[in-house]
């Protein structure tokens, strides 16, 4: 997980567009800033959940295992019926049938896709603040060259 954050950093250390050593060392350190935290905030979650699920397949008959299983079927079950209920709602009636019928399917569906969404916003958070960090720091480079100063943020 430190090997992405670390390599953006090393990267933007060599960029010439940010000027000044200086102003390239504080880049470095927002972007692994950045990294760690848009990395932490995808892998932490995909790290309990994969991790939950490779102990209820390997000690299935556990009580522990069995809450597990339990609790990913109520919630794919609660999901699937609000899904259901949604699309009844919207006029979908031969498809609010065929999910209520089998709700903790569906609900599984809605699970994944609901995490393959976080995902997806994690990263586009991810780009727009290290887009904005460069952004940063190739202006301060633009005004570093045409005054001849480091410029210093507080």
């Amino acid at each position: 997980m430190i090997i992405g954050p670390t390599a953006h950093a090393a990267v933007t250390m060599i960029d010439s567009k940010k000027g000044s050593m200086t102003n390239r060392a504080e880049c470095a350190k927002e972007h692994f800033k950045n990294d760690l935290k848009y990395g932490a905030a995808i892998a932490v979650p995909a790290a309990g959940v994969a991790g939950a699920a490779v102990y209820a397949g390997l000690k299935p008959n556990t009580k522990v295992s069995k809450g597990l299983i339990n609790i990913a079927q109520k919630t794919a079950k609660t999901i699937g019926n609000y899904l259901g209920k949604i699309i009844q709602k919207l006029g979908g009636k031969n498809i609010a049938e065929k999910i209520l019928k089998n709700p903790t399917k569906f609900g599984a569906a809605g699970l994944v896709g609901a995490a393959g969404l976080y995902v997806i916003t994690k990263l586009v958070n991810w780009a727009n603040n290290s887009g904005r960090i460069d952004q940063k720091y190739e202006d301060s480079a633009k005004i570093e060259s045409t005054t001849k100063n480091v410029v210093l943020d507080a």
